[in-house]
């Protein structure tokens, strides 16, 4: 079997796959909702195709910085100072100390829960954060030495 060379053919073999893609999360997220309505929330959430949807969002969402940061990247004419890292810190630290109050004023019983809520998304926001800082900077040295 010989592979594809013509471009054509990649972009369209690149469709289909993106077509497939959405049908099956589609057809995921009908399965959970029908689910949760016949047999409440709890039972979608502890179901193995709610495991499988929230990893490959997690999954797409990683390799789609790649690509943003690609793109970022070609748009040379709006070149800008990139924010500093600490600045991305504080964005975090102010998103886990939101979640956290928020959580802490819906439910003040639950202490503990508001604060390890806000510390998973401390940490969420900084990853994200740091691996596509870390993108760019080392992209930016890469250009330099070309």
């Amino acid at each position: 079997m010989k592979r594809v060379t013509d471009e054509r053919l990649k972009i369209e073999l690149l469709k289909n796959i993106r077509i497939v893609f959405i049908f099956q999360t589609l057809g995921i997220l009908a399965v959970l909702i029908y689910t949760g309505i016949s047999r409440g929330a709890d039972a979608a959430f502890q179901s193995p195709l709610f495991l499988v949807f929230t990893g490959t969002g997690v999954i797409i969402s990683f390799l789609q910085m790649r690509v943003s940061a690609d793109m970022d990247e070609m748009s040379k004419h709006r070149r800008r100072k990139p924010m500093p890292y600490y600045g991305l810190f504080l964005i975090a630290l102010a998103v886990g100390l939101g979640v956290g109050l928020l959580n802490f004023v819906v439910d003040p019983l639950h202490k503990q829960f508001a604060w390890i809520t806000g510390g998973v998304f401390f940490i969420c926001f900084l990853t994200v954060y740091s691996v596509g800082y870390f993108n760019r900077k080392k992209r930016g040295e890469q250009d330099r030495d070309e």
